[in-house]
């Protein structure tokens, strides 16, 4: 989709297709509806629970925080919180000092840079940088396709996002999205910056929600995951396209709208 498409795809750790291997040591939760936190055993791509946040009337997203391995929350009112992933109760850490514009019904991202150990949290356009133990927020730029990106000048619509290398405190990273409207993979080169170039077409048609995240093991191996509708997907970070899929079970009727793994510490 880019003549960048080479050169990002190298700062990619290798991806795998198997859910058995990719789904050792880890557990994948999933947000729906308000506040509902759906555990799925990704051996079998089978929910076998769910519970409703307790203390918290809307969940904007979710996401694991590698540095520390806590399951952190960001609710409507900007609150960061805590959540006991076995009771669903909620601790709060922080409140942003600044709150970030959301239209109805806009995507919001919640998804964590595990070198810097701070929480990427962007709406629309709006890109910030959230310092969890303090509240501190840092705008960064807008969300914008580079000049060399064959999508330059078109209006991105980012709607969920993950960093590779997710485990602990690596020493590098990168970070992916995920558009709506070309519905593709998307690299934010510079996620501070908010510059985007399109890594390729997932391959599947559009869907209401899409919920992406990239679970990373003890070897620095990087999975790219995927649920859009009731399907559970892996996504090449090389080329966008999604690979092997099987159907989410146990959550009919459900739209997942955010997702982490839960990676072993």
């Amino acid at each position: 989709m880019t003549k960048l498409t080479t050169a990002l795809a190298a700062t990619a750790l290798a991806t795998t297709a198997s859910i058995a291997s990719a789904q050792s040591g880890m557990t994948a939760v999933a947000l729906s509806g308000d506040n509902m936190l759906h555990m799925i055993d990704v051996s079998t791509a089978t929910v076998t629970a769910s519970m409703p946040v307790e203390g918290v009337d809307r969940l904007l997203g979710i996401d694991l925080r590698p540095a520390t391995g806590q399951l952190i929350g960001v609710t409507a009112d900007f609150e960061v919180v805590e959540i006991d992933p076995a009771t669903g109760a909620a601790t709060v850490i922080s409140t942003m000092n600044t709150p970030l514009p959301i239209e109805d019904g806009a995507a919001v991202i919640v998804d964590f840079n595990p070198m810097a150990d701070k929480l990427r949290f962007m709406s629309g356009v709006t890109n910030h940088r959230v310092d969890v133990d303090t509240g501190a927020v840092t705008v960064d730029g807008s969300l914008a396709y580079v000049e060399a990106d064959m999508h330059a000048g078109e209006a991105p619509a980012i709607v969920a996002a993950a960093y590779i290398n997710s485990y602990g405190r690596p020493e590098s990273t990168a970070m992916y999205d995920i558009d709506a409207t070309i519905v593709a993979l998307i690299r934010q080169v510079s996620p501070n910056d908010g510059t985007l170039a399109a890594v390729g077409l997932l391959g599947i048609d559009a869907t209401d929600a899409y919920a992406f995240d990239i679970a990373t093991d003890a070897e620095g191996t990087n999975t790219g995951w995927l649920v859009a509708g009731s399907t559970l997907y892996t996504v090449s970070l090389e080329t966008g396209a999604v690979g092997d899929n099987w159907a989410l079970t146990g959550a009919d009727g459900v739209t997942v709208r955010d997702i982490t793994f839960m990676t072993a510490m």
